[in-house]
């Protein structure tokens, strides 16, 4: 079989090239376009033969103008060529992807010949992107919905104490105060009991939009299971966090539900353990202290929040609210 002539094969290979729905381009060493195929210009929004001749940059500044071809996120468009430029023929060979204006993802490659011409293949790789964008997501979701009480939308146990431990570590190291509260609402099982189970739902809801319009945005709040919570209060002594939560006490008692029950109100009991020496105290310790004066606080009467006195006799395990 007769092998075909050099000049037939390039014939060939400009054939493939214009035809190809690929992007095809070349530019010699001065950045000028030697030669583009149809798919390279409809790639970046150009009109058809409108780049053979011209430079480069202006033909990106012709994009830039017309908000097509790629998405730029620097200050100007100098900014951006002055990027390209520093990256453009440093390697024989590279591969990077380009997100557009109109949303669409290319994959380039440009190869650099000895005599400087740079030869760009691009691909469309829009659907690939989508795909791992989509399964960035997931995993994404996935992992908030393991560290996310779903009713609340709080961090649920796992998470709140991973911050506790994180937390209390930093106090550790910079000798700051730091405080744990937690809370109790009262009677709820009576709610449940009274109204149904999504009436409670809605108490727990409302409550943690509560705290949240309440505190701080560095305090943490956590459920823990059931109607109680947790929160982290950094940076805090033992009074600014009384004073703080009994405030919270008071501001509940103005507050209804009407989703439950015309003029349904509620109430929560609280106890705080304070890290004033953090280098003495663990989690475990913070987390009995606190539960300690939550007990307190409920046998007090409850509707009321109480701090952790280290020297007072512990007492029994607290009875059901």
């Amino acid at each position: 079989m007769q092998q075909p002539s050099a000049a037939s094969l390039s014939k060939i290979l400009l054939r493939d090239a214009v035809d190809s729905d690929n992007g095809i381009a070349v530019l010699d060493a001065n950045n000028i376009f030697l030669f583009h195929n149809r798919a390279f210009a409809c790639m970046f929004g150009f009109p058809d033969g409108a780049m053979l001749g011209k430079h480069y940059d202006d033909m990106m500044a012709w994009a830039y103008t017309h908000r097509s071809g790629p998405l730029i996120e620097a200050a100007s468009l100098d900014e951006w060529l002055a990027h390209v430029h520093s990256r453009q023929r440093s390697v024989r060979f590279r591969a990077f992807e380009v997100d557009l204006v109109d949303g669409r993802w290319l994959l380039l490659n440009e190869q650099v010949h000895a005599g400087g011409e740079m030869v760009v293949l691009c691909t469309d790789i829009t659907k690939q992107k989508k795909v791992e964008f989509e399964l960035k997501q997931a995993h994404a979701d996935l992992q908030r919905l393991a560290l996310t009480d779903e009713l609340t939308g709080m961090p649920n146990r796992r998470h709140f104490f991973q911050q506790l431990d994180t937390e209390l570590a930093r106090a550790r190291r910079y000798r700051h105060p730091m405080c744990l509260a937690m809370l109790d609402l009262d009677h709820f099982k009576r709610v449940n009991d009274r109204y149904g189970h999504p009436a409670g739902d809605a108490v727990l809801r409302h409550f943690a939009a509560f705290m949240r319009q309440h505190l701080r945005a560095v305090d943490m709040i956590g459920r823990l299971g059931g109607e109680e919570f947790a929160i982290l209060l950094p940076e805090t002594g033992v009074e600014e966090a009384l004073f703080v939560l009994r405030r919270m006490v008071e501001q509940l008692a103005r507050q209804t539900v009407e989703a439950v029950a015309p003029g349904f109100a509620y109430t929560f009991s609280g106890g705080v353990a304070a890290a004033d020496d953090a280098n003495s105290v663990d989690c475990k310790w913070l987390l009995a202290g606190a539960d300690q004066a939550l007990y307190q606080a409920k046998s007090g009467g409850r509707n009321r929040v109480n701090a952790y006195l280290p020297d007072a006799k512990a007492p029994a395990p607290a009875d059901a609210a």
